[in-house]
């Protein structure tokens, strides 16, 4: 058995953010942060969650704005300092209920590039840094003419949605996952302009990242990923400065490795790391 909470609480400029736990019903060895994707939420996590949990990892996820259960305009953000703000106030909630214990982050596609961001800071008690198939560019080309429509609607229509054309079948081969994610009515389908502009300063911002990045790192990828592209998390992995970093690309899995078929190796993969880093 484990132990389940939920609620809410406020970012700093009040925008009502949502969280859940999950705890071993004994002892804990660790807390670790769940950071979900662009259009994600944290309730598509509940399988990797009860698997860490069994092993003895305590979990706490969060719906960032506009994701989820979260308040904010689905998918949107008027500046990518947002999103970091949003994870400021979630990591004191990790460190708080880890009271002392070692706390991590597993953070998956744009919540890795939040996350890539948010560890650069090197912020207080952030003891590694897992991060799945993160979103450092976009593994296809985007048409000409919709970055260009994006670029310009940016500042005259900043909030107004588009839909992504994402295919659950682009995120997972498993077609139960994938008959999930289409019923799923808190999975976001659509980016705004706004978002789009600001995510890209943030993979452009990448540059040099690398070498503030000197904690314990772990990159999990799919190797045959048609959304975020392997070959630049591959790359940014190259330039970490950490001593201690670990990179595994899974052959044939694609976007949502925590979400495939022989998704359970990912799993134990990242439970192991998480026990030697205690």
């Amino acid at each position: 058995m484990s132990r389940r909470d939920e609620g809410f609480f406020s970012a700093r400029d009040n925008t009502r953010l949502y969280w859940q736990s999950q705890l071993p019903d004994g002892e804990f060895t660790s807390v670790v942060g769940v950071v979900h994707g662009y259009g994600d939420h944290s309730g598509r996590y509940r399988r990797v969650i009860d698997y860490l949990v069994s092993q003895g990892h305590g979990v706490l996820a969060f719906d960032y704005r506009g994701h989820g259960k979260a308040d904010g305009k689905r998918g949107h953000v008027t500046e990518w300092s947002e999103y970091l703000g949003d994870m400021e106030v979630f990591w004191a909630r990790v460190r708080q209920l880890a009271s002392g214990k070692p706390t991590f982050v597993l953070a998956h596609s744009h919540g890795g590039l939040m996350a890539t961001h948010f560890a650069a800071r090197r912020p207080e008690g952030l003891k590694g840094l897992v991060l799945s198939a993160p979103f450092y560019r976009l593994a296809m080309k985007p048409p000409r003419v919709k970055t260009f429509a994006a670029t310009l609607l940016a500042n005259v229509l900043p909030s107004v949605p588009v839909a992504t054309g994402l295919s659950p079948a682009l995120l997972s081969r498993d077609v139960e996952w994938q008959r999930e994610t289409a019923e799923d009515p808190l999975y976001g389908k659509a980016a705004t302009p706004r978002w789009y502009v600001e995510h890209r300063k943030a993979q452009e911002a990448l540059t040099g990242l690398g070498a503030q990045l000197v904690l314990p790192v772990l990159m999990v990828t799919g190797g045959s990923d048609p959304v975020a592209s392997t070959p630049a998390a591959r790359g940014f992995f190259e330039t970490i400065a950490s001593s201690d970093k670990t990179y595994k690309e899974y052959p044939g899995m694609l976007h949502e490795v925590l979400c495939e078929q022989g998704k359970e190796e990912v799993w134990a993969d990242i439970s192991r790391w998480l026990s030697a880093h205690r």
